[in-house]
């Protein structure tokens, strides 16, 4: 493969043998070939030279040479049995692609005869891989070796290619090959292990998928009490469908309605992140502390400077309710405006611990804390978080506003990742630009990370029993999730609204107000951890009101479908027709496991174990509908609905089939469940079962 961004030399050939198994496509004897500037001498430089010229280069994950270039092109061939149904649009992305509407074609369109000719028809030329930018006819001619080539992808679409004449090699660019046959690739061009070749010669990595199944010790069983399968190493408030983290200390999403709205699964997945990691046997947090009154000389007064003393007061200490040491302080600030003038400030010089975590009391009418803080961006930003907000967020430029709770005279634990809400905040600002894509504006906030948080701020009049800045607030983050479950809980129904609409297909909607079985197994499962975390029987009472949907049908407000007339499934999403989602489906029994092994230990009768039978008897007996023999199925809507075609499973969220046939696994010796696990890991490196 040709890269760089000097081109001098081209590096002899090495062959690299690959099966790539799609809907009916096999792509096999890929060659790659790389320039590097390194081999200049030894090998000429005409070709090169003219390579240069034409500016061949590759971007993104293909180019460590010029990542700013938006154009890879990675020729590829021997291309076989080739899937017709691929959106038009996707492939015309590619450069040079342009489609060809052939009589065959609009026939085909039409439901024509022709159509399962086209179908049948093969290219049995054998293939190359190398890396190219937009082929440049003149420069090509120049060169003996390679030719401008014209290459017909079943009659659809035309493709810019390369020809060598001297051994009859044809060359597609990777670019439609990625899309075509959705394969992925990058070339590494520096650093250790198998992405580099002795000698540091570049690697094409060609990936039949993308993701990483979860690989749980050997020890790993699915519990109550421990960690929820690999939610430990999630990111959940970093996500791009996150607005923010909100004053309540839970994620607000923009899956479906770009205003906002809470969505209980991901704050679930929220808390179950935090309880995960809380729980994982290498979590060690480190702690900077300003206050903390339970450490004799804890509380430093002198340490929070003000300029102006008239009027302000700062000093520790002894709260009865708390019964230690607290750092009391009051503020004058400008009538109206918390955050003007001068507050207690407390300088760090340095330290990048992101987590903030105080218990704090509010004793005046306002209450605020603001930090100085450098990014990886050069700039400085003022990060506040003030009882007197009026917007949950406000950001402009480098100044941003949370909004923050307190009530008088009560004391609350307030955790805050400085870092996240600094990245929301700037994505905050560029959300919206049309000029923008979307991979971009994501980047734009999760690019940046702490260089240096400067200082600390105290404004208005309150109390703090501790504040520090630490690694992670792991256990504090997770109940506030399941406090919030605890308190957004719909009483009668005992389910958690989704307030957004959710549109399958113009005739599979969900109007807001809908429930679904896969919030109720998430917040069982955390609420469940919550009550083993703290003792407290309210979280454990929440979840077993949570099984209520379970027993009514989607047409009765309920999550509850039969498949033929026989198997009890419980929906995602509770559509009319049913769609029968996979994942969501085992992530309820995962939450109906969880609750009936908890209540069983505190002695309590739940209808958990009963609906969790139910739903594994279909589950063993209509897992394998989901196996397509290449990856799984989404969710069975083309069974209920006949002419809707299948919905194959991205491979996120086939890694996410093959994890929770992993839990599945634990809990229950049954073998379909590992023997699915191995086929469809064994799918993620192409390797296809057998064809007839």
């Amino acid at each position: 493969m040709l890269c760089g961004t000097k081109f001098s030399g081209l590096v002899p050939k090495r062959y690299v043998r690959w099966a790539l198994r799609g809907a009916g496509m096999v792509l096999l004897g890929v060659v790659v070939a790389v320039s590097v500037s390194q081999y200049s001498k030894r090998n000429g430089g005409a070709l090169s030279n003219n390579l240069h010229q034409m500016g061949f280069s590759i971007d993104g994950a293909l180019a460590a040479a010029r990542p700013n270039d938006e154009r890879d092109d990675v020729f590829v061939g021997d291309v076989g049995d080739q899937d017709n149904d691929r959106r038009e649009s996707s492939l015309l992305e590619a450069p040079g692609a342009r489609k060809v509407l052939t009589d065959s074609r609009r026939n085909a369109e039409d439901g024509g005869a022709n159509h399962k000719k086209r179908k049948g028809r093969r290219s049995k030329k054998k293939a190359m891989v190398a890396t190219v930018a937009q082929v440049d006819a003149a420069a090509l001619q120049a060169n003996s070796k390679y030719q401008p080539l014209d290459i017909s992808v079943n009659e659809e679409y035309h493709v810019n290619g390369l020809y060598r004449p001297e051994d009859d090699e044809a060359f597609l660019p990777f670019t439609f090959v990625r899309k075509y046959f959705d394969v992925y690739g990058g070339v590494k061009t520096k650093g250790a292990g198998d992405g580099v070749r002795n000698g540091g010669v570049p690697r094409f990595q060609l990936l039949h998928s993308y993701g990483k199944p979860f690989s749980p010790p050997k020890s790993y069983r699915h519990r109550a009490a421990g960690p929820f399968i690999n939610f430990g190493g999630f990111n959940v408030a970093g996500r791009e469908r996150v607005l923010y983290v909100d004053e309540c200390n839970v994620p607000v999403s923009v899956q479906w309605d770009p205003k906002g709205y809470h969505y209980a699964t991901q704050i679930s997945q929220y808390g179950l992140q935090h309880y995960s990691a809380m729980v994982a046997p290498k979590n060690q947090t480190t702690v900077k502390w300003l206050v903390n009154g339970k450490q004799p000389r804890g509380i430093i007064p002198g340490a929070w400077k003000v300029d102006d003393l008239l009027g302000n007061k700062i000093a520790a200490v002894e709260d009865q309710q708390l019964g230690q040491s607290v750092l009391e302080f009051c503020l004058k600030s400008a009538a109206g405006n918390l955050l003007s003038g001068t507050g207690f400030t407390y300088s760090l010089h340095g330290g990048v611990k992101h987590v903030f975590l105080a218990t704090l009391q509010l004793t005046g009418d306002a209450l605020g804390i603001s930090f100085q803080i450098k990014m990886t961006d050069n700039n400085l930003y003022t990060l506040h978080y003030d009882t007197t907000a009026t917007k949950t967020l406000d950001a402009t430029s480098q100044s941003i506003r949370y909004r923050m709770t307190a009530e008088r005279g009560k004391w609350k634990a307030f955790a805050r990742d400085l870092q996240n809400d600094i990245q929301r905040a700037v994505l905050s600002q560029v959300r919206g630009s049309e000029s923008l894509n979307k991979a971009k504006r994501d980047a734009i906030g999760s690019r940046i990370k702490i260089m240096e948080i400067k200082s600390v701020t105290l404004f208005g009049c309150g109390r703090i029993a501790n504040l520090s800045l630490r690694s992670d607030a792991h256990q504090q983050m997770a109940m506030d999730a399941a406090d919030w479950l605890l308190e957004n809980q719909d009483k009668q129904t005992g389910g958690w609204p989704t307030n957004a609409t959710r549109t399958l297909k113009p005739s599979l909607v969900l109007n807001p107000g809908w429930l679904s079985a896969m919030v109720q197994g998430q917040a069982m499962s955390m609420l469940v951890r919550a009550y083993y975390a703290s003792k407290n029987k309210m979280y454990l009472e929440a979840a077993m009101k949570a099984t209520l949907p379970f027993h009514k049908t989607a047409k009765d407000g309920g999550v509850r479908a039969v498949f033929l007339k026989e198997y009890i499934w419980y929906e995602e999403y509770p559509t009319q027709p049913s769609s029968f989602v996979l994942n969501g489906f085992i992530f309820a029994l995962l939450g109906l496991h969880d609750l009936d092994e908890a209540v069983q230990e505190a002695g309590l009768k739940s209808d958990a174990g009963p609906l969790y039978r139910d739903g594994v008897r279909s589950l063993k007996a209509l897992a394998m509908l989901y196996d397509t023999g290449v990856g799984t199925i989404y969710d069975l809507r083309h069974f209920s609905i006949p002419t809707f075609p299948p919905n194959r499973a991205r491979w996120d969220y086939h890694v996410t089939h093959i994890n929770l046939m992993t839990a599945m696994q634990t809990i229950d010796d049954h073998p379909i469940f590992g023997a699915l696990r191995e086929r469809w890991l064994g799918y993620m490196s192409g390797h296809a079962t057998k064809h007839n």
